[in-house]
């Protein structure tokens, strides 16, 4: 074939074709056609993500700890704090978990359960709480439960809370502790605490 006439059969077929696809919204019912105004580009929603707005259920846990089994289904009824961490001799662990337990100390109808996000850590764990003094929060370590949390909420770095509703909502949550003071966490626990009831 003659070079001209294939570049000259090209050139009509995708004037065609174009035309063709250019008015492809004509088959669409009227109220769905588009206009000048919902072709613009939308806006996006800057405000900040309230989970408490979406109403995440929680997973399912059941958690291993050395005062017994917390399941969610039985803890339904009860605000539940959900604190993960590693490292527990780590004087940032230390001292979070210090407030926590003053804080479930204070409020009965809370359960505070801290995560050790490493599942070998068990076996240390009830020396932990005779050194640290712990009476009021529950521990475990299991790397599963933690598992659970991340892939529903993508949490990207520890210490992490996560605070659920006594319907077994996640209300809150927080990834960014390692950045505030532990002052700052405490106040923070306690206030979010108030708002779950």
């Amino acid at each position: 074939m003659d070079r001209k006439l294939i570049i000259t059969t090209v050139i009509v077929a995708q004037l065609t074709f174009t035309q063709a696809f250019a008015d492809w919204y004509i088959l669409l019912p009227k109220d769905r056609r588009p206009t000048e105004e919902n072709m613009k580009e939308k806006i996006l929603n800057k405000k900040p993500y309230k989970a408490e707005k979406s109403k995440i259920p929680a997973p399912d846990f059941r958690a291993r700890t050395l005062n017994g089994t917390i399941k969610l289904k039985s803890a339904k009824g009860k605000e539940i704090v959900v604190f993960f961490f590693e490292k527990p001799y780590s004087p940032l662990s230390e001292e979070l978990i210090k407030k926590l337990d003053n804080i479930a100390g204070k409020n009965k109808n809370v359960i505070i359960l801290c995560v050790d996000v490493n599942e070998a850590d068990f076996a240390i764990l009830p020396g932990y709480k005779k050194d640290m003094k712990l009476k009021n929060v529950r521990l475990t370590a299991d790397s599963y439960i933690y598992k659970q949390f991340k892939d529903q909420l993508k949490i990207k770095k520890l210490p992490a809370s996560v605070f659920i509703d006594k319907e077994g909502f996640i209300r809150f949550y927080s990834d960014n502790i390692g950045t505030t003071s532990i002052e700052e966490f405490a106040k923070n626990v306690e206030k979010t605490v108030e708002r779950l009831k």
